[in-house]
């Protein structure tokens, strides 16, 4: 009888944690690509993002990163890709299938793909955002992710939405 009500107890403390964990949902595209890539592993202590042919962007994502922030963000054309040393490629303008070819012809592993232009995330990207309600969620390719070669905590792949739905 002690030990039922102590599980129980466990049990409502649990879930009162783990819904206060995740209340306030994340409301930009900036910050959403920045919580995501808090769960990974890094083979660098400053990795960089590159953001492929979207200047725009890539000075907003700089002006969002928080002051204490390892991250080094910068623009790249999609010809720049092979010799340079990105850990997170942003794509947000290229389809699904230039992001695949792109992975698999320009990209020095290990490196992270996210896209802002792939629904359906079943080629390309590794996580793949989208718009829902006033807020972004994300769907993950477990494919592209097992490529990047980025270990990734998988708390986070939880917070995911399946691939086979929709948004």
């Amino acid at each position: 009888m002690v030990f039922s009500r102590n599980k129980t107890g466990f049990l409502i403390c649990g879930l009162l944690l783990s819904s206060s964990l995740y209340a306030a949902p994340v409301s930009d595209i900036y910050h959403t690509s920045l919580a995501i890539l808090s769960y990974a592993k890094w083979p660098t202590n400053t990795p960089e993002i590159c953001v492929v042919n979207n200047n725009p962007f890539a000075q907003q994502l700089k002006n969002n990163l928080p002051a204490d922030s390892p991250y080094k963000v910068s623009n790249k054309h999609s010809s720049e890709l092979r010799s340079s040393n990105c850990t997170v490629l942003f794509f947000s303008n290229l389809s699904d299938k230039e992001e695949q070819n792109i992975l698999n012809t320009a990209v020095n592993y290990p490196a992270l793909s996210i896209s802002s232009n792939n629904l359906n995330c079943e080629t390309g990207s590794a996580f793949c955002l989208y718009k829902k309600n006033q807020s972004y969620a994300f769907k993950v390719n477990m494919e592209s992710l097992t490529q990047s070669k980025i270990h990734i905590d998988p708390r986070v792949l939880m917070l995911a939405k399946p691939a086979e739905s929709n948004p």
